[in-house]
């Protein structure tokens, strides 16, 4: 494994979002409009057919008055998209009857990325009282596990951060288990008659610790893969592509920051990389690079804004929701990254909490029992989750292991956006 860096960074005018080890959203700006037309529901995956928030059905649980206290944890110098959409959504949830009637009340944390950073914020957060703690993007975050842990309270957050969180009771990882964000390129490429790959990760702790994982699924798919690190502040893709193309690579891929997915992708396309490039879960790149995007490949783990048209109708409905209240909040620039994702997770979180009897109050204890008693709850926009059911073997705290894979097209109207090209598959079932 060869480690390859150099004094090349980018513009610091960049928006720096990431997401180190699993889905590589970002803030995207891509221009890209929602088509006019959906495939039937019988073409499409299973969906959740929960109502949105405006048309929840009555209930005689009354909280008028209660104040349910929650953390929100974020590193903002990376994205602060995963804090925006969190707190959108909650100021929506908010202005909407709250939880039968009790408002949350958000405790923000700043974290530093840094183990020592989601320490002091796990600190903070318990002193506070919280009932629970939500995490936006902090890849720290598995040092601070032990500290809720200790203290009981459940830790929250749309996909992992590190392997520590997506194995601890005290943890919940709403949506697709990490590794099958790596497993889920593997497998489209095995699909399409690709057996040699190229891969790159960050030099930090999360990226370190998934590395033995991928080099475990490609031999398990009977793939070789070929795996070099990058530094995520001073990458040289340029000498690392070169290395890769010449032991005979067929196609690239990388989990990696979003200015480090511009890098990545800008220097396949220098070089005159012929194969697929796979640019993680990223997406501000595609509004960067504009038609250098163009046939390059992403996922998700649920279906994108930008690729509106490949959506069921009840799943439309609700990116409808979406972009309304993101534009009324004056955030329509963040409606295509991960501000989504984070969104979503709160408006499962809205039924996860409203789940709770009526004779309970809403506290840690009550928030674990309703997310890991063996109930399904709807998946905003993609997969339903079914949470404390140890569905992946490496996360048993993940909800679902099932991503889809994406194309970038560039639409009729000049605006970039993307194309469903790899239905949504169920990871967990490829492992056997």
């Amino acid at each position: 494994m060869k480690r390859l860096t150099s004094t090349w960074r980018l513009a610091a005018v960049l928006s720096a979002s990431a997401l180190i080890a699993v889905a590589c959203g970002g803030d995207d700006d891509s221009g890209s409009a929602p088509a006019s037309e959906a495939p039937a529901a019988s073409e499409a995956p299973a969906a959740s057919e929960a109502p949105a928030a405006s048309e929840a059905p009555a209930s005689d649980i009354d909280r008028t008055g209660q104040t349910i206290k929650v953390g929100y944890v974020n590193n903002d110098a990376l994205s602060t998209a995963f804090r925006i959409g969190g707190q959108t959504a909650i100021d929506f949830i908010n202005a909407n009857g709250g939880i039968h009637g009790a408002t949350i009340e958000v405790v923000e944390c700043n974290a530093d990325g840094s183990p020592e950073g989601s320490i002091n914020c796990a600190n903070k957060l318990i002193e506070e009282g919280v009932a629970m703690a939500y995490t936006g993007l902090d890849v720290g975050s598995d040092a601070a596990i032990p500290i809720y842990s200790s203290a009981g309270i459940p830790y929250i957050t749309s996909n992992g951060w590190g392997p520590v969180q997506e194995n601890d009771p005290i943890a919940t990882i709403l949506h697709a288990a990490s590794g099958s964000y790596f497993l889920n390129p593997l497998s489209y490429f095995k699909d399409q008659g690709i057996l040699k790959t190229g891969t790159f990760f960050a030099d930090n702790p999360a990226g370190q610790a998934y590395q033995p994982i991928i080099q475990e699924y490609s031999e398990k798919l009977g793939m070789e893969t070929l795996s070099v690190i990058v530094d995520s502040n001073t990458p040289d893709f340029t000498t690392a592509i070169a290395t890769l193309q010449s032991q005979g690579v067929e196609a690239l891929w990388g989990i990696m920051t979003e200015p480090n997915c511009i890098g990545f992708v800008t220097a396949a396309r220098q070089i005159g990389f012929t194969g697929p490039i796979f640019a993680g879960s990223c997406s501000f790149y595609i509004g960067v690079l504009q038609d250098q995007a163009i046939g390059t490949l992403t996922q998700a783990d649920l279906y994108l804004y930008d690729a509106y048209a490949d959506a069921p109708a009840d799943i439309q409905a609700r990116l409808d929701e979406y972009a309304k209240v993101m534009t009324d909040a004056g955030h329509a620039d963040e409606l295509g990254g991960f501000a989504q994702a984070v969104y979503g997770a709160w408006m499962e979180l809205k039924n996860v909490l409203e789940a709770i009897p009526g004779d309970q109050e809403i506290t840690a204890e009550s928030i674990l029992a309703a997310i890991n008693g063996g109930s399904t709850f709807p998946g905003w926009f993609g997969p339903d989750l079914k949470c404390g059911s140890k569905i992946w073997p490496d996360a048993a705290q993940a909800c679902h292991a099932t991503n889809a894979v994406y194309e970038v097209i560039k639409n009729d109207d000049g605006t970039f956006g993307r194309k469903l090209v790899g239905d949504f598959k169920d990871a967990a079932s490829m492992l056997g």
